[in-house]
């Protein structure tokens, strides 16, 4: 999905979403308009998981369209294939897909098929199904409190990324940080302070700007391959919002933590001291 991760990217005063008329796009909403409508109706929340992707489109056009789908017979998952085939892209495309299976509150047999289906074309192996099934369960605050947070921080090597507590200090971070989210760890750079992780999501300077993202909201995250980047957030609304310091690309096995329901380790006594006692500044 090279073609969306170009499609997608946040700017500060405009939304970008998924576009219909790109053929890895179409592919991926053509998958997702068809597990809306799979059971012959399209729940009020899977319409309104459409209708984040395609804003420009009436509630009404999107039913029609979706159920258009299931109405046309079974998907051809070779053309969903044929059309996403970089790894990082099939999980994304795997992590919509589960999220769109929860949506009305179970996976049924037939979306449940359908995922073995997708993860059989990409050639994935076939574990890939209940690891993003239970990723994109319904949201549990449970799986991002303070515990959890520290717990997950002890997995990368932060050789060149420093730890604090305490709140934000970056007047840019704050402006965008909710106020009901309490700040677990804030993460410098060269002492820095670049991002915050919260009980509610996650604060950070990203490419184009200073943005939070929820932990609801986030679908997919992709390792990024290219020269100087580190990491892109993948949301529900279609927005892609790219880390740009490779330094910060161990967040993703914090997020493989979080999501993945890993169980925690035995806390050890000193890392609530190392991230409560070091300092960092506004940039």
């Amino acid at each position: 999905m090279a073609p969306i991760n170009e499609q997608l990217e946040l700017t500060a005063h405009a939304r970008s979403v998924f576009r219909d008329d790109n053929p890895s796009d179409e592919a991926l909403l053509a998958l997702l308009a068809y597990m809306a409508s799979s059971d012959g109706d399209v729940h009020e929340r899977e319409l309104a998981f459409l209708g984040r992707l395609l804003p420009d489109r009436r509630s009404e056009d999107l039913r029609e369209w979706a159920l258009a789908h299931q109405a046309a017979g079974e998907l051809d998952i070779a053309f969903v294939c044929s059309r996403i085939r970089a790894g990082a892209d099939q999980w994304t495309c795997l992590r919509f897909a589960a999220r769109m299976a929860w949506k009305d509150g179970s996976v049924d047999p037939d979306e449940q098929k359908l995922l073995d289906q997708l993860v059989a074309g990409f050639g994935l192996p076939s574990s890939a199904v209940d690891r993003v099934l239970r990723e994109m369960a319904p949201f549990d605050a449970a799986k991002f409190s303070r515990e959890r947070i520290i717990d997950a921080m002890k997995d990368p090597r932060w050789d060149t990324v420093q730890m604090a507590g305490g709140p934000m200090v970056s007047p840019d971070l704050i402006a965008v940080l909710p106020a009901d989210v309490s700040v677990v760890v804030r993460l410098g750079i060269d002492r820095i302070e670049v991002a915050g992780l919260g009980t509610g999501g996650i604060v950070a300077r990203f490419r184009d700007g200073p943005a939070f993202v929820s932990w609801d909201d986030l679908v997919s995250y992709t390792r990024s391959l290219s020269l100087g980047a580190a990491l892109t957030l993948h949301t529900e609304d279609g927005r892609a919002y790219h880390f740009v310091d490779a330094r910060l690309g161990g967040l993703a096995m914090v997020f493989d933590r979080l999501f993945g329901g890993t169980p925690m380790m035995e806390a050890e006594p000193t890392v609530e001291i190392t991230i409560e006692g070091l300092g960092l500044d506004e940039d």
